[in-house]
């Protein structure tokens, strides 16, 4: 484990086309599966990548986060959040074909996160699928406070926009979410959200 730890410590810092090759070369025998044609740029941490499945052409862009793994909780409390859509299991991320993890973007998927096909994520985003429990938050201590577990589902053709940030929940496919908008509930598909209010996107398309 110290051994990957230096490796990944000595590549995360390469910058240039050098720097993307070594990455790609090491990460495509460490990762749970990876496609073709990914790039992992500078900067971009991946924890547990046993964890991780990526499809093809997949750019996880500069100083991105990915954090993946079940946690063992032991004897800490904590309850789970159902998300009919998500196909997947709890520690993996899967990050479909085609998709952009944009700058700074930080991925928590000790819940389980799935993402579909096309994509994208602005800069500054935050995708968590784990959280401290807010009820025993104020009156427990951080030990022992619990946590919720709520997977992250979001299909085909998405784009969150600047600093969107994802608390569980679904989201429908071809949605585009507004700056600095927070998804706390399910997000229907061939939506606009801005964090309050839900506007179709036919409404912007042209006439036809």
């Amino acid at each position: 484990m110290i051994f990957f730890d230096l490796i990944e410590s000595l590549l995360r810092g390469l910058s240039g086309g050098v720097g993307r090759r070594l990455r790609y070369m090491y990460y495509k025998r460490r990762l749970k599966s990876c496609g073709k044609g990914v790039v992992i740029d500078c900067g971009v941490y991946i924890s547990n990548p046993r964890s991780v499945e990526l499809g093809s052409n997949v750019w996880l862009d500069k100083h991105s986060v990915l954090l993946a793994g079940e946690i063992d909780f032991k004897d800490k409390a904590y309850k789970m959040v159902e998300n009919s859509f998500f196909p997947g299991k709890a520690g993996i991320i899967k990050i479909g074909d085609h998709s952009h993890v944009g700058i700074g973007t930080i991925i928590q998927g000790h819940g389980g996160v799935s993402i579909g096909k096309y994509f994208t994520s602005s800069a500054g985003c935050k995708i968590y699928s784990l959280s401290n429990d807010p009820g025993n938050c104020m009156t427990g201590t951080m030990l022992n406070a619990g946590y919720i577990v709520h997977p992250v589902s979001i299909a085909d053709n998405v784009w969150l926009g600047l600093q969107t940030i994802v608390l569980g929940h679904h989201v429908g496919e071809n949605t585009f979410t507004k700056p600095n908008s927070v998804i706390y509930k399910d997000v229907p598909a061939g939506i606009i959200f801005d964090g309050y209010h839900m506007e179709s996107r036919n409404r912007f398309k042209g006439n036809e």
